[in-house]
């Protein structure tokens, strides 16, 4: 039998069931004998017999093993490995067997690793890997014909569905109680209205149309949070079983509510995962990989962090990267920590002030420059760990006192013997990428987009694997390794200014792995003579993004003399818009603040020269008060008014009557549940008010005219405000303001 593998999970005790794509387009299940082990350590070999003896029931077999038991060791030691009958109470176990002693008489291994990712390490497999497979004695006996390497892979046809339901709603919100009114299947065949007589017909006939298309992907959107768990209950209040898996069990709320946890300095809230059986279910909503990257990079991620499809589109980028480097641990013999104890090396105060830096930087010179260039490292942090060996088990080793490799500054060594973990990690994510990009630059149409989405998702790795390098709940993390990558780049950004000077050219503006120099009369073979020399020097890739027309750095908003390291935009010659940091940027802007930022910089980008551009400034003006007056009139749909925010707290932690603590107080008072870290939408209807009513979630929005236009219209000024104060100065959002009221006066007509 030969297919891509599609989908896999632990069925019932000693069981792993993995759906296979056929080529004719079927899809087959098949069953696997087979759980996961989990391994653990003793000092004293004589304690073995305790959990092995208490928790016999829960082993089906165990036996001792040579594992390395840390990434720092350099020796296998003895292990016992226990396989589980039961491979979903892996945790349970291991929390058992901890308790029977004092804390670190036991060290637990691979205990939270999910079942299907232990799996797919175990067999050397990954999603939508093509296989031939054979069945022996309850046991699956696989052939990979795939490489996880491969640029051009063959995928299956893989049938889509995008589910939709209409709620008869009795409040200004859907609840679980409320009827359903239809269902809508839309896919590439086109669009399906389901309806019924009564609310059991239209569940059976969802049901129905969903075992007759057979999809291999459901899209919803807050399906995790809303649709799924709503038609669940609507369900049971029918006594309807729904069925749309493959396994056909009937669906039912999980055990487990969503989470709220806190991460660099932000709240976030994860819902808990509706997951089908045989089909892969992505909620577009909560998928950061599917948003980011499409399917293309959906694909791309799970075939090489090896994570089944569900799994990774709900993921973290940093719960990918573990993934990736818990598989490369198992293919080295080496275990994964349930709970890592690895700590830093001893720094006295003088090492630790030199060492507890990050990257390096040059502040942006505020302002509007000409013929800019900007020329950008390829991956810097990912291809320094690569490069220079960097890991947990390298940085400052004791194998290798006398290397050659040392960390700039600090002088710490590096092992020359192995090359670490993290490093291997890399390899993978630093070639492909590389070799995406220069594809899909030589590419077009369907191709161009393919590589594009596989590049971007690689991308995201790329800019995690830092900071989860000194992340504390990393499993291979270590302060040393991620401090030894700061040094680096400090060395390598700076050994490429002094480059370039040496050239004649000016550092206008650069940060960790970028910079935007200026010469009088420099063209882009002078770029790209300097982009050779660089990387001949420094050893690593570097690509040259253009030229710019012209480039504005901006101010910080909070203090006009502080510049703004990642706040920017600018065209080059070739008239593409490069736009950061900026409100048409931001996923919390409005959509018609985002327009009409994005009209104006389209404006401004077909000027030559600055003191061009500052000739069509009273054509963006006009552009503002075009936009301002429609507010005016209440002529802007509210839907194109929605801000949103993440929760910074839980509802009830609110005290000031805010426009978030007005929305969120209606959402509660409607009977939404709404957590830490969850997201919102709201307009704001009356600013100046002190009660809830001073802004409105925009699910709730009745009237789609009704909202505060004199907030608004400030709000535009200000978003206006920076993209033209730096080609004229009155034009800041006062100046703007000015205009506007001049023109509703009627002494502005142009």
């Amino acid at each position: 039998m030969r297919g891509w593998i599609l989908d896999l999970y632990p069925g019932d005790p000693g069981e792993m069931v993995v759906w296979l794509k056929l080529e004719n387009g079927e899809a087959a299940r098949l069953v696997d004998d087979w759980s996961p082990s989990i391994f653990i350590g003793t000092d004293n070999k004589s304690d073995f017999a305790v959990p092995l003896h208490t928790l016999r029931r829960d082993f089906a077999w165990t036996r001792p093993v040579q594992k390395r038991e840390r990434v720092t060791d350099a020796t296998t030691s003895e292990v016992i490995e226990a396989k589980l009958r039961d491979a979903t109470k892996a945790q349970q176990v291991a929390g058992r067997i901890e308790r029977l002693g004092p804390f670190g008489t036991f060290r637990l291994y691979n205990a939270d690793i999910p079942p299907a990712q232990s799996y797919l390490y175990e067999h050397d497999l990954f999603p939508l890997a093509f296989c031939e497979v054979e069945q022996k004695q309850g046991r699956l006996q696989w052939k990979l014909e795939d490489d996880v390497w491969d640029y051009e892979y063959d995928m299956p046809n893989l049938r889509k569905v995008k589910l939709e339901v209409e709620v008869a709603k009795e409040g200004k919100l859907p609840r679980p109680t409320d009827r359903l009114e239809s269902v809508t299947l839309e896919s590439d065949n086109g669009k399906i209205t389901i309806g019924g007589e009564n609310e059991a017909d239209r569940l059976l006939g969802l049901v129905q149309a969903i075992r007759e298309a057979d999809p291999d992907f459901i899209l919803t959107s807050d399906g995790d949070t809303f649709l799924l768990p709503y038609l669940i209950k609507r369900a049971e209040a029918n006594g309807v079983a729904l069925t749309l898996d493959r396994d056909r069990t009937t669906m039912k709320l999980p055990s487990k509510a969503g989470t709220s946890y806190f991460s660099y300095g932000q709240i976030h809230y994860k819902p808990s995962a509706m997951k089908l059986y045989g089909r892969i279910h992505i909620d577009v909503n909560t998928s950061f990989a599917y948003s980011e990257a499409g399917f293309e990079g959906l694909f791309e991620l799970s075939r090489i962090c090896r994570m089944p499809l569900q799994t990774s589109s709900r993921a973290t980028i940093g719960k990918a990267l573990s993934s990736l480097q818990c598989y490369h641990a198992s293919r080295m013999g080496l275990l994964v920590p349930w709970k890592p104890t690895l700590v830093e090396h001893f720094k006295d105060r003088n090492e630790l002030l030199l060492a507890d830096r990050g990257g390096f930087i040059f502040e942006p010179k505020i302002g509007v420059h000409e013929s800019v260039g900007e020329l950008d490292y390829s991956a810097l942090f990912p291809s320094i760990m690569l490069r220079k060996n960097i890991s947990a088990e390298t940085v400052r080793c004791s194998c290798c006192p006398d290397s050659k490799n040392r960390v700039p500054e600090l002088g710490w060594n590096v092992c020359e013997k192995r090359m670490g973990l993290v490093a291997k990690s890399m390899e993978i994510v630093v070639g492909k990428r590389l070799k995406y990009k220069e594809l899909r630059n030589n590419a077009i149409g369907a191709a161009r987009r393919i590589y594009d989405e596989r590049q971007a998702a690689l991308k995201w790795i790329g800019v995690v694997c830092f900071g989860y390098l000194g992340h504390s709940n990393a499993k291979f993390g270590r302060i040393d390794a991620h401090i030894a990558v700061c040094a680096w780049d400090r060395k390598v950004l700076i050994d490429t200014a002094r480059i370039a000077e040496r050239r004649g050219f000016e550092v206008l503006h650069g940060i960790v792995d970028s910079l935007w120099l200026k010469r009088d009369g420099a063209n882009k073979r002078d770029y790209l003579e300097l982009k050779a020399e660089i990387e001949k020097e420094t050893g690593f890739v570097m690509s040259f993004e253009g030229i710019y027309k012209w480039v504005a750095f901006l101010p910080s908003k909070v203090d006009p003399a502080l510049p703004v390291l990642n706040r920017y935009f600018g065209v080059y010659r070739t008239g593409e818009l490069k736009v950061r940091g900026i409100e048409a940027r931001r996923h919390d802007t409005p959509l018609t603040f985002a327009r009409c930022q994005m009209d104006m910089l389209k404006v401004l980008a077909k000027a030559d020269t600055v003191a061009e551009a500052k000739t069509m400034v009273p054509d963006c003006v006009e552009i503002f008060l075009k936009h301002a007056e429609a507010l005016a009139r209440h002529e802007v749909p509210a839907s194109e008014l929605a801000y949103t925010t993440n929760l910074s707290k839980a509802p009830e932690e609110y005290t000031t009557m805010t426009v978030q603590h007005a929305a969120v107080k209606q959402l509660v008072g409607e009977g939404a549940t709404i957590h830490a870290g969850e997201g919102i939408r709201y307009v704001i209807t009356d600013y100046g008010g002190k009660d809830s009513k001073r802004a409105t979630p925009l699910d709730m929005v009745e009237d789609e005219s009704k909202y505060d236009a004199e907030r608004y219209i400030g709000l535009l000024a200000e978003t206006c405000s920076s993209v033209l104060e730096p080609f004229d100065p009155a034009c800041a959002a006062y100046g703007l303001m000015r205009s506007y009221e001049a023109r509703r006066s009627g002494k502005l007509t142009t």
